[in-house]
């Protein structure tokens, strides 16, 4: 039973520590973003392009990548059908 409580804390406490560092990693100017797409081609084949950044980052420059390899997978026959971002 007091290993099952020591979990718990543990757990509580982590989570506590976790989402007081992002909050401060925020006010700090730390950005994150996240895109991804899932494109596909006649032949039901799937490729994915995607673009991840947690920290400081030139945001065009990660934009203009994750478009053009959307681009390039357009040009070859393929059809986006999942698409996200945050």
């Amino acid at each position: 039973m007091k290993k099952v409580i020591l979990v718990l804390v543990v757990v509580i406490a982590g989570y506590f520590i976790n989402s007081k560092f992002i909050d401060l990693a925020y006010s700090l100017g730390f950005a994150e973003l996240k895109k991804e797409a899932v494109l596909i081609n006649s032949e039901k084949m799937k490729v994915k392009c995607h673009s991840y950044a947690f920290g400081w980052f030139d945001e065009i420059k990660l934009e203009n990548k994750f478009q053009a390899c959307v681009n390039e997978h357009k040009a070859n026959g393929y059809q986006i059908i999942e698409s996200s971002s945050t």
